[in-house]
């Protein structure tokens, strides 16, 4: 059975390829792209164009803006140079260039398009089907395809290059929808479309802005705006007017798509959107574009300003991209640089490192040797200090005890003079001394001239009334008291 089953698909694709050749001989090279927002309905539609009979569904390609963009670069190196370069010197002009590489994509996409059919058809019918629905798919030939890559609303010009004949539908939906669908919607690899609001009001009027251009440029014969309100409510009516835009009779199998939803974003009922982060200028622009499209019809006419600023956009885009080689060269030679720069800066660094670190261990060994003399030093000082204080405690016990003696002998003067037994050994002086008693001292002239000296030094010396507080300083246990004549003093007490 599978045996059978294989041979019956073989020998559908070889009638399918061998009919196919026949119409790739006068076929036109006139493909369709549906651009706009994403989020606005370029899928459901590029899928209910796909049922026509003659117009084939491509997956979301994304690759053929960025090709037109290389082939621009590549045309410009291959006639830099005049007569010189291979492209110039054979006058092969750009729009040849770029219509010979369409032709061959067109060429590819439509020989290829019986092993898409056959991949589709296996994913949804399963393993086990009867091969006759896939023998009539793939023999039944179409002759046109049709894109609903988003990303291409930024391409159209570099897509007219490589498909002159190409023609393109703007589909618009309102701002507010395509925000929330946005918010909504992740990618199969799980990542979010948009981060938050702002960039999805971003991405809308930036997609949106681009088609108009767009429209203004190529005028309505080439691009055609639809709105997805008119889809959803008059779906067969927007169809028919579509068909008569891309010159292909109306299907009723194209309505079939609209009755289910494909890859919707599940918006929850009461999801809102009003995030206080969005830059009101950001939404107010946004919303006031989107009622310009309510209100302003599309161009009935094409634009030639607007096409050169296109083609001048488009041209920009080529030399930007022409740049990014020399460009990296330029930054990978500065990345070089750098690192050998930020190298030695790391040698030097550690070589610092290391001279700072043997610096600072011989500190440090100065440092602790330093701080062994100073407490030797000190030792030695503090020793020093004590046999100074030592000495001059019993210094100060010897000037009190000296104190003490002259006191005494004051003292002994003073009843000397006033004793009777010497007046009576010296009656003339002292008669004398009572009518002369200025001029005239009773008593012994020498001890009196001791006495008289010592009491004008005592007079003249303040600090010898402070000893005892001298020596308590000195930390003096305890302060003796005046010891008598003929007393001996205590022993001090040593530190």
């Amino acid at each position: 059975m599978n045996c059978l089953r294989g041979k019956s698909i073989r020998v559908a694709r070889l009638h399918a390829r061998d009919k196919h050749a026949t119409k790739m001989q006068d076929q036109i090279n006139k493909p369709i792209f549906v651009v706009g927002s994403p989020r606005s309905g370029t899928s459901v539609l590029a899928w209910c164009l796909g049922q026509h009979p003659n117009i084939m569904p491509l997956p979301e390609s994304g690759w053929m803006g960025d090709f037109a963009i290389d082939l621009a670069v590549r045309y410009q190196i291959g006639s830099a140079r005049g007569d010189r370069s291979v492209l110039s010197a054979m006058n092969i002009q750009c729009e040849e260039f770029f219509n010979m590489f369409g032709q061959n994509i067109n060429t590819l996409i439509l020989r290829h398009r019986i092993d898409l059919e056959r991949k589709r058809w296996e994913r949804s019918v399963g393993p086990n089907a009867p091969p006759e629905d896939l023998v009539s798919l793939m023999v039944d030939q179409k002759t046109r395809w049709v894109d609903g890559t988003p990303e291409y609303s930024f391409h159209v010009c570099g897509l007219r290059k490589l498909f002159p004949k190409a023609l393109f539908i703007h589909i618009v939906r309102d701002v507010t929808s395509v925000v929330r669908s946005m918010l909504n919607f992740h990618r199969v690899d799980g990542s979010s479309l948009v981060a938050n609001e702002q960039e999805a009001y971003n991405y809308w009027f930036r997609a949106v802005s681009s088609c108009l251009l767009a429209e203004r440029a190529y005028g309505p014969r080439v691009v055609f705006r639809l709105r997805y309100s008119d889809l959803v409510d008059k779906p067969e009516a927007t169809l028919q007017s579509l068909f008569d835009f891309i010159n292909e009779p109306f299907a009723a199998e194209c309505l079939t798509p609209l009755q289910q939803r494909i890859n919707s974003s599940n918006v929850p009922a009461n999801f809102k959107i009003g995030d206080p982060a969005t830059d009101a200028a950001v939404v107010e622009r946004a919303m006031r574009l989107c009622a310009e499209l309510v209100e302003v019809p599309q161009p009935s006419e094409a634009s030639l300003a607007a096409a050169e600023e296109l083609e001048a956009a488009f041209a920009e885009r080529a030399q930007y991209v022409a740049r990014m080689d020399t460009e990296y060269c330029r930054v990978r030679q500065i990345i070089t640089a750098l690192e050998k720069e930020n190298a030695e800066r790391e040698r030097s660094y550690h070589a610092n490192l290391q001279r700072l670190r043997v610096e600072q261990a011989d500190r440090e060994r100065s440092y602790h040797a330093d701080l062994q003399r100073l407490q030797v030093e000190l030792q030695r000082l503090e020793a020093h200090i004590t046999k100074l204080t030592n000495r001059l405690r019993e210094q100060l016990w010897d000037t009190r005890k000296l104190l003490h003696l002259l006191d005494e002998v004051e003292s002994v003067a003073a009843r000397l003079r006033s004793s009777r037994r010497w007046k009576l050994a010296n009656p003339v002086t002292a008669i004398k001394a009572k009518l002369f008693p200025n001029k005239v001292s009773l008593g012994y002239g020498h001890l009196e001239r001791v006495v008289a000296s010592y009491l004008q030094w005592r007079a003249s010396r303040a600090e010898i009334a402070k000893i005892d507080d001298q020596i308590k300083v000195l930390a003096f246990p305890t302060t003796p008291t005046s010891p008598e004549i003929g007393q001996t003093n205590p022993t001090p007490v040593r530190d």
